[in-house]
């Protein structure tokens, strides 16, 4: 029996926001200027080779070869310190990264009383003329693979057709809210004309990933270097896998179950808080 075709690891970084204020009501998912410049300086130290993900799906498909070291960044959300404190970095290490951000919030200071204020176009613009790529997070954010197919389409399209509109420029890349997904929103996302897509998983990718659900590894607030160092080494984590696991579908059935009886909540009753909610309030940990 011949030995197993050695597999190239490459760290796919899930990073949201560079900054030390809460996101989502959290600090979870807000890494300080601080360290995030320790992590850049350490990718640059190691000599790796960023790729933005539409390079990387290129590489996936066997269209391109995969440089030295490969290591992907990328952002979620789309708040301004993107472009504040994040990309004054990346340009100090000459790191390319992919950015996705939910249309509907951009250009909105504060898009509802207590949340959280996001990147404008000028931004944006600022961020893609120095590479960075630029992906759509969906329109507003909400778990897709709960949604009708009939839904689908302005979360998924419209959120491409108005930032093609607003850059000027196409967009080749999504990412799933949450990281959530299913084979009808996979669907959708080919049709709309993506060629790529990220899932979560916090796993390791590789060669052999799924181009329309690559694998990442969300980067939080207490990850330090010596937890990336071992990422970058492709160690600390799992290599993905294709398909769905079993537990990722019930997941889904008891979210979609849930959401049909909260619909049917009477008008002005309150949403009683539901004790199978996960603290991180359901961001993906393996699809």
């Amino acid at each position: 029996m011949s030995a197993a075709r050695p597999r190239t690891v490459v760290p796919v970084l899930g990073y949201h926001s560079i900054s030390d204020e809460r996101r989502d009501g959290t600090l979870r998912w807000s890494v300080s200027p601080g360290d995030f410049d320790e992590q850049m300086a350490l990718i640059r130290q190691r000599e790796c080779t960023p790729l933005t993900v539409s390079g990387y799906a290129a590489a996936l498909r066997g269209v391109a070869p995969l440089p030295p070291r490969p290591v992907l960044i990328t952002f979620d959300d789309g708040f301004p310190d993107l472009a504040e404190a994040a990309l004054p970095v990346l340009r100090r290490y000459d790191l390319t990264a992919t950015a996705y951000v939910i249309t509907s919030r951009l250009g909105v200071t504060r898009p509802t009383t207590g949340s959280d204020p996001a990147l404008d176009w000028d931004g944006l613009a600022e961020l893609r003329a120095y590479g960075v790529e630029i992906g759509s997070h969906s329109r507003t954010h909400c778990a897709l693979d709960c949604l009708r197919r009939r839904a689908l389409d302005p979360e998924i399209a419209h959120s491409r057709r108005e930032l093609e509109d607003g850059l000027q420029a196409p967009v080749a890349s999504f990412a799933y809210p949450y990281g959530y997904h299913s084979p009808a929103v996979r669907r959708a996302v080919q049709d709309a004309g993506y060629s790529a897509a990220c899932a979560v998983k916090n796993a390791l990718s590789h060669e052999e990933d799924d181009v329309f659900a690559i694998a990442r590894v969300l980067i939080e607030r207490d990850t330090g270097t010596e937890a990336l160092d071992a990422l970058l080494d492709g160690r600390g984590r799992p290599l993905a896998w294709r398909g769905e696991h079993l537990r990722t579908r019930g997941w889904r059935a008891y979210r979609r179950v849930r959401q049909v009886v909260h619909a049917a909540r009477p008008a002005g009753q309150p949403r009683v808080p539901d004790p199978g909610e996960p603290p991180d309030r359901g961001r993906e940990v393996a699809s």
